[in-house]
C-alpha cells in the first residue's frame, strides 16, 4: 500500500480482529490512522520482451508436443532459446500474437 500524503509504503497486516496498515518509521513498525488514504501499491507491467515471448512460445511448443506424440510434459524444465521448435507455425503465431498485444494492466 502506498499512502497518498507522501508515497509512504505499509502492508495490510491483522491487528487484533481487523486489519490495518502497518508501515516501517525510523526502524519502528507504526500502525496508520484510519483518516490516511492508501492506495494499492501495483506493479505496471511493461511490454515483453523477445526472448520472454520466444519463451512463452517454447512452453507452448513442449505441451503440444508432449500431447501429440504421448510423451511426458516437463514443465518443470525451462526450455533452452536454442531450442528447434517440434511446430514452427504455432511458435510464429505466438510470438506474433504477444508482440501485438496491448500491455494490460496489472490485477
Amino acid at each position: 500500500m502506498v499512502r497518498l500524503d507522501d508515497g509512504q509504503r505499509g502492508v495490510v497486516a491483522q491487528n487484533g480482529p481487523e486489519l490495518r496498515i502497518m508501515y516501517l518509521d525510523r526502524g519502528e513498525e507504526r500502525l496508520a490512522l484510519k483518516s490516511e488514504k492508501w492506495l494499492p501499491d501495483e506493479l505496471k507491467p511493461g511490454p515483453l520482451r523477445a526472448e520472454e515471448r520466444y519463451l512463452i512460445a517454447l512452453y507452448a511448443d513442449r505441451a503440444l508436443r508432449a500431447y501429440e506424440l504421448n510423451e511426458p510434459h516437463r514443465y518443470w524444465e525451462k526450455p533452452a532459446l536454442t531450442d528447434v521448435p517440434y511446430d514452427p507455425g504455432l511458435v510464429e503465431a505466438i510470438t506474433g500474437y504477444l508482440t501485438r498485444r496491448p500491455t494490460r494492466a496489472a490485477g
